[in-house]
């Protein structure tokens, strides 16, 4: 297998979208009206997805997270424009807050029937949208220590990006719902560490010789080497409408990416990985942190990465260090899932939860 070297510490996302009714706020089956209307400008930026009635929205290779985010912003824009026409609009939440597996339908693509024959319900129930984000890095080696950093901050990461505390019109008192859904895949959740890009190879190809797999794309763990793509891809977090938010995740991914080359990630018992990001799942930033530094909560943990990168100088060389200034004062407000869970509690209302979802 050949890691196909990218310029290191670069950036790019996939973000998810829900595709809802402007009066209902219902899923909308309208992902094919997108595809007849797109300006040339936002051809193979906006792309078809598992159900007709959402899209992903995937960002070129950037230098920075705010590229990124401004990808985000001008394709939501546009897919707005053309449901304008139509009757629909876009919303990034990790899961739908009351549609019904029977109210969808599979977008019809190869690759997706062959994973309905094998998935039935689980993919049928696939009511919830992720954010992807992808680190460039120069070599396989550099790559695997990446990797192994991210997972002991997966916790954090997830926290962060919560949104998905409702599913089927029910609250379901969990602040990531979505999570617990993928993590019912074959091949999602908490990976191992490898000591090598070998030892991944190894797992990989007993995977491939059994058929189990075809690609990359068959592992949905939540985080990933990508080979193919010379990067480390980060699948924890729900989609999140929130863009400084997003940016503040991108950013500290890639600043935990270029410490990992000059620090040795820890290792952690699976347990304690498992807890962490159940803490994260249940109680999103307020729940509890546990590593070698003793108990915190995710959101003083956060707070602590932010500031230990900073005084490594880790921010400056990415050239993001005064964006940081501003991005960590995203700590301060309620996670997208607890404005949700507050809204439901004063209003009684499910659909106008659904419209925490709208970008701003």
């Amino acid at each position: 297998m050949i890691f196909r070297s990218s310029k290191p510490f670069t950036v790019g996302a996939e973000l998810e979208v829900q595709l809802i009714d402007r009066e209902t706020f219902a899923l909308s089956n309208s992902s094919e009206l997108i595809f007849k209307n797109i300006s040339d400008r936002f051809k193979g930026i906006i792309q078809p997805e598992v159900l007709t009635s959402m899209v992903e929205i995937v960002s070129p290779v950037c230098e920075t997270p705010e590229e990124v985010v401004e990808h985000f912003r001008q394709s939501l824009v546009h897919i707005d424009e053309i449901g304008e026409k139509y009757g629909f609009r876009s919303c990034a939440l990790g899961t739908h807050s009351f549609a019904k597996k029977e109210e969808t339908s599979i977008t019809v693509k190869e690759r997706y029937l062959r994973l309905l024959q094998e998935l039935q319900i689980l993919l049928r129930q696939f009511l919830i949208y992720g954010l992807h984000i992808h680190v460039g890095f120069p070599d396989s080696a550099s790559a695997v220590r990446g990797y192994n950093m991210a997972i002991n901050y997966l916790p954090v990461f997830l926290a962060l990006s919560t949104s998905s505390p409702f599913f089927y019109g029910e609250y379901t008192g969990l602040h990531s719902y979505r999570t617990k859904i993928f993590e019912q895949l074959p091949r999602a959740g908490i990976p191992e560490y490898f000591d090598s890009f070998a030892q991944f190879e190894e797992l990989f190809n007993r995977l491939k010789e059994g058929g189990f797999i075809e690609s990359i794309k068959d592992i949905w763990w939540d985080v990933r080497l990508h080979p193919d793509l010379g990067t480390v891809e980060l699948r924890v977090c729900d989609s999140n409408p929130e863009m400084d938010r997003i940016e503040l995740i991108i950013s500290l991914f890639q600043g935990l990416s270029l410490l990992a080359q000059e620090e040795k990630p820890e290792r952690h018992f699976h347990q304690i990985l498992k807890q962490n990001k159940w803490n994260a799942t249940r109680y999103s930033v307020s729940g509890r942190f546990i590593d070698s530094s003793g108990l915190t909560t995710i959101r003083k943990k956060t707070y602590s990465i932010i500031k230990d990168l900073e005084k490594k100088g880790i921010w400056d060389e990415l050239k993001i260090g005064d964006r940081m200034k501003s991005l960590k004062n995203v700590l301060k407000r309620r996670p997208v899932s607890e404005k949700m869970v507050i809204v439901y509690k004063k209003t009684q209302d499910i659909k106008v939860v659904e419209t925490l979802g709208f970008v701003r």
